[in-house]
């Protein structure tokens, strides 16, 4: 039989193992990096650290006192912009695209999206986004879900997400530039300019004749 002593000595023994278990644990979850800094450590980020360097928008990111929800794009999400009207190339040679683009990834504060409901990016765009179970996915122009949640950092969080959120005015300002083109910003009106050019033209060479 085990004596009193004995199994008073093990019981101590095992809580203060327990004990000493669990600070271990909670020191091991504590974030010792900044948004910046877990980005540039995590390998399927990198085009969106080399990205935010462009947009110099790792400084912000960098910041101890403020709290941010960072929707970070892997490399795969990158890629598929090849596919779309606004590539990698559009984004390397347009640092204002770029940041715009960026920003609309950046979130004040830390979103819990646990569910269905609205967030407002630093670019001042409102991102519509559902939960189903562990599922969030965003829409309404977007199409993007979150692969990786929650990666805590010292001054906010990292959520993965698989598709780059390019505002869908992005892509649509060229166009928009073109329709309204015309006299006067009139559509319909755009060669207006060259028949009155022509106009001219003839008037000078009938008073020449007379």
């Amino acid at each position: 039989m085990v004596s009193k002593k004995l199994f008073s000595a093990i019981v101590a023994t095992a809580m203060i193992l327990s004990i000493v278990g669990a600070s271990s644990i909670a020191f091991a979850q504590t974030p010792t990096n900044t948004i910046t800094q877990t980005a540039a450590s995590t390998s399927d980020l990198s085009t969106l650290v080399s990205f935010l360097k462009q947009a110099n928008l790792t400084e912000m990111l960098n910041n101890t006192t403020a709290k941010y929800t960072v929707l970070a794009p892997d490399n795969a999400a990158f890629a598929k912009l090849n596919n779309t009207t606004t590539t990698i190339a559009d984004l390397k040679n347009d640092t204002p695209l770029l940041t715009q683009i960026l920003r609309n990834h950046v979130i004040n504060g830390t979103a819990n999206f646990t569910k269905n409901g609205t967030v407002t990016t630093l670019a001042g765009n409102t991102l519509t986004y559902t939960v189903n179970g562990t599922k969030v996915q965003f829409s309404n122009g977007y199409n993007a879900t979150i692969v990786t949640k929650n990666i805590n950092a010292t001054n906010g969080v990292i959520d993965v997400i698989d598709s780059v959120l390019v505002p869908p005015s992005t892509t649509t300002t060229t166009a928009s530039a073109t329709a309204s083109g015309g006299f006067l910003g009139l559509p319909g009106f755009e060669i207006f300019p060259a028949v009155v050019g022509l106009l001219a033209v003839a008037y000078l060479v009938m008073r020449r004749k007379k």
